[in-house]
């Protein structure tokens, strides 16, 4: 009998239209079916998801009154309930991010196949952020093809985002630890947190205002004190040109971005 390595893809998603096609792509085109719950979004999410409804597995709308905190324990206990005996893998990106392999020699979806076969259970990423600046090419839509300068956030949570479907746990935010045996050796994640001027500025002052809480989320308060030290020089990341392996060296501190905890 033919073994068929089943994959699903997770996004919660929240005012982040610009970029929502470019993930759902990436899932899809991984060879992952996709589960999306839209958290109340009041942008452009739900016409992109109309867009895409025939390709999803399943798409639900969660009211903004339902507390973000507990949002990954809910999506965390419904995979638990309804899917883990149906796939093998679980990818679970923000809605912000592209999931890559350690190196680009092969697609995402290959790499996972790879590890699962190989026996590990769970996949930390490294996590490079991508930042608008002033040598973007502002009349290219997409932001992933639009924001080509990144750094790695080397001291940033854990970001597991990526494990067996039956040792699916209660999830903080994808930062707790999957019990098993981790992947010896990190993925990569694109992170696309701000894309523009514009969208870095709703971000701040309506979509995450607000949004801390027992030191979570401490960071948007911090740039929000300081938005204009949020305009980066390109000259100080790294350029990424899509072929070329990711750039691990640290040329940037984001803690002068996001800060070192509540009210820095």
């Amino acid at each position: 009998m033919l073994f068929r390595f089943k994959m699903l893809g997770v996004l919660l998603c929240y005012n982040d239209a610009d970029i929502l096609e470019q993930s759902l792509t990436h899932l899809l085109g991984s060879n992952h079916d996709v589960i999306v719950w839209d958290h109340g979004s009041d942008d452009e999410t739900p016409k992109v998801l109309d867009q895409y409804g025939q390709h999803l597995l399943e798409r639900s709308f969660v009211p903004r009154s339902v507390d973000f905190y507990g949002l990954y324990q809910a999506m965390s206990r419904h995979i638990m309930n309804k899917y883990i005996r149906k796939y093998d893998w679980v990818s679970w990106p923000d809605q912000d991010e592209l999931l890559e392999g350690p190196d680009r020699t092969k697609p995402y979806d290959k790499w996972v196949k790879e590890i699962y076969k190989q026996g590990y259970d769970s996949i930390q990423f490294n996590n490079y952020n991508f930042w608008f600046t002033n040598a973007d090419d502002a009349s290219i839509k997409s932001p992933v093809e639009r924001v080509k300068h990144y750094a790695l956030f080397g001291d940033c949570s854990p970001r597991i985002r990526a494990w067996r479907a039956s040792k699916t746990n209660i999830r903080v935010f994808n930062h707790n630890p999957i019990e098993g045996k981790p992947a010896p050796v990190r993925f990569n994640l694109r992170h696309y947190p701000m894309r523009s001027l514009s969208q870095m500025q709703r971000r701040l002052q309506k979509d995450r205002a607000g949004l801390q809480r027992d030191g979570s989320n401490y960071h948007y308060d911090n740039m929000a004190a300081r938005e204009v030290s949020l305009i980066i020089d390109p000259a100080r990341l790294h350029y990424d040109d899509g072929i070329q392996p990711l750039n691990p060296a640290p040329i940037f501190n984001w803690r002068e971005v996001y800060g070192y905890g509540p009210q820095a």
